[in-house]
């Protein structure tokens, strides 16, 4: 048998005073209110309670949203289509889209292009290159023109085989030909050095021939006149 005693939030047993229902609720709340304050100041640290940038979000420094631009873009008549698709609001818009929504709405532009019956505009946002530097094959086409006006064999059969062997750097050919220009020039230049070569080095033995044959001959004539004295 308990009885209250006159210490508040207690309670007499036989043995020992215990916290009665009332101090136990109290004293519950306010340890479950700390354990809330520190779950939520730990929370404001956590990489996951950040929210991650969304299409919206982008979106809207670009002055749009999606249900904004869908709309306009669903309403453009085949006069204002052009306005609508490849204008500012709507470059800016789409430029600022992710990588996975980016594909997306320029096919959707597409798709209502093919609709009003106008050509899509191909260069329309094209996305950054990510490969090798451009200047670094308008180097090596630079190079490769001054190589072939020195006509020097070897060095232009240096650079070409320099050239192949740059990673994401391609001369493609035109269709219907072996070789791009460049190539096609550095080779002709090649081909009329070593003709021009063999050319000259045949004129040189055909002009060594009769100057060997001469001392023959002069010998033979001597010869008889030896013999007969």
């Amino acid at each position: 048998e308990s009885r209250c005693t006159s210490t508040p939030g207690l309670v007499n047993t036989s043995e020992h005073l215990i916290p009665s229902c009332s101090s136990l609720t109290m004293a519950g709340l306010k340890i479950i209110i700390a354990l809330m304050a520190l779950v939520g100041g730990a929370s404001a640290f956590s990489p996951f309670s950040r929210s991650m940038p969304t299409m919206s979000m982008a979106t809207e420094k670009a002055g749009m949203r999606r249900k904004e631009w869908t709309r306009a873009l669903d309403r453009a008549t085949k006069e204002n289509f052009a306005e609508v698709a490849y204008g500012a609001k709507s470059e800016a818009f789409v430029s600022a889209a992710g990588s996975s929504m980016f594909p997306k709405l320029k096919s959707k532009i597409k798709q209502r292009a093919k609709q009003l019956g106008v050509e899509p505009k191909a260069d329309f946002c094209k996305q950054p290159w990510k490969g090798k530097p451009l200047w670094l094959k308008a180097q090596a086409a630079e190079d490769l023109k001054k190589v072939v006006a020195g006509r020097d064999v070897e060095a232009i059969q240096a650079k070409l085989e320099e050239i192949e062997g740059l990673e994401d750097v391609e001369f493609k050919a035109p269709e219907g030909s072996d070789d791009h220009p460049l190539f096609a020039e550095a080779k002709a230049v090649i081909a009329e050095v070593e003709a021009a070569a063999e050319a000259a080095a045949a004129a040189a033995e055909a002009a060594a021939a009769p100057a060997e044959e001469a001392p023959a001959e002069e010998a033979a004539e001597e010869a008889p006149e030896e013999a007969s004295e």
